[in-house]
């Protein structure tokens, strides 16, 4: 059945604090893609876009941001990816309307997985917005922001102005918010209605926005889906940056940190690849504690502001299955009992049982394979985080 799609010179067109946005209207969604939200020099803190003439087109996705591996095909079959081009310039955003008016509907700001090294808005198929704002009747916000070196690099010591270099890629979502506050109700979205969510590290990042006061008033509620690690994992190596820039000072022939700050993109990437293949640890990559950002509430407890946004916390029961046999449901109950048994072999089988039959107990739909993948890194966490509020 043909779906109805619309684009003209002047329609759908929406003014935004800084200019006029042309979108697309498809299958009964406007569509608003790569909506730049700010801007940022490397390392620097996100600036406001300049206001523009005429009319800018928001018909196709930005640039996501840099990664240090190399993309390729793996798992597509299973869970499909898309990539996209690679640029620092990717403070940009995406909206999936029902409607233009002013019907003020709640707005669902998606934070993409990845951790804090990698991942885009529009890396999965399924962070699409537009079934979710069509059956929802909402506005629907993807983020694109700085990741990696180019987002949580701590280079504090080396001068005023990078005083929150390591809290980059946090700054960008704030600026994200910040637009969805100016702007949002030009798509028939509620600015004093915003829920923030996201997933892995999109949970994590949403989790430390409610530590960051520059955020407060900015959401309204919030979804936390597998984003509160361990208490290892909470803490950043403040020692990491300092690792990685004597290895670039030695990698580009100098300690002048301006070089880094203008060198390209490429280049700067491909030291820090070379630094990993010889051995320096290059995916610590997060936030750190400081005067803009209070630290996890786990380990430092809540803001006022954190203690009264009302959330929705949970884990995913395979967060991290990335050894999950792909024909699982193929297998006899004989076998599926065989794997689970063998993947504790420290355990007792008469144990690995009990294991067994409290899993199908608690998750009847579930194949038995899956205990085997109840998460541990994440799980506990989030329990211990919903004892806390």
């Amino acid at each position: 059945m043909a779906k109805n799609f619309f684009c003209t010179t002047s329609d759908p067109v929406v003014k935004t604090k800084a200019g006029l946005l042309r979108g697309f209207f498809f299958d009964g969604v406007y569509r608003f893609h790569g909506v730049k939200y700010a801007t940022a020099d490397r390392f620097m803190p996100p600036k406001a876009v300049e206001p523009w003439d005429g009319v800018k087109d928001a018909l196709s996705y930005g640039y996501v941001a840099p990664l240090l591996s190399p993309n390729s095909p793996n798992g597509d079959l299973l869970i499909p990816h898309r990539f996209w081009v690679e640029d620092e310039d990717c403070l940009n955003l995406n909206v999936w309307t029902p409607a233009l008016d002013d019907k003020k509907r709640p707005v669902m700001v998606w934070f993409h997985g990845g951790g804090y090294s990698a991942g885009s808005s529009i890396e999965m198929v399924a962070y699409e917005g537009d079934e979710m704002s069509k059956n929802g009747d909402c506005v629907v916000v993807t983020v694109n922001h700085r990741l990696n070196i180019l987002g949580y690099f701590d280079l504090s010591a080396y001068g005023e102005e990078f005083a929150n270099s390591v809290n980059a890629g946090q700054a960008d979502l704030v600026a994200s918010l910040e637009w969805v506050r100016d702007n949002i109700a030009a798509f028939g979205g509620d600015p004093d209605n915003v829920t923030i969510f996201g997933q892995s590290g999109g949970g994590g990042k949403v989790s430390t926005l409610m530590q960051i006061p520059a955020a407060d008033g900015l959401f309204h509620k919030v979804i936390v889906e597998s984003g509160l690690r361990s208490v290892a994992d909470r803490l950043v190596d403040k020692s990491f940056s300092e690792k990685v820039l004597q290895g670039l000072f030695r990698k580009a022939g100098t300690e002048d940190i301006e070089v880094l700050a203008t060198m390209p993109v490429e280049q700067l990437l491909q030291y820090v690849s070379e630094l990993g293949k010889e051995g320096v640890n290059t995916f610590g990559w997060g936030p750190i504690v400081n005067d803009w950002f209070i630290g996890h509430a786990l380990l430092d407890g809540f803001t006022e502001n954190g203690k009264k946004i009302p959330m929705i916390l949970g884990s995913n029961i395979a967060e991290m299955a990335f050894g999950a046999p792909a024909a699982k449901h193929e297998l006899s109950e004989e076998e599926r009992v065989a794997f689970v048994r063998k993947a504790f072999p420290d355990i007792a089988a008469e144990e690995v049982d009990k294991l067994i039959a409290l899993f199908a107990k608690a998750w009847p739909n579930k194949n038995i394979i899956d205990a085997v993948y109840v998460d541990d890194a994440y799980r506990p966490s989030t329990i211990e985080y919903m004892d806390l509020r």
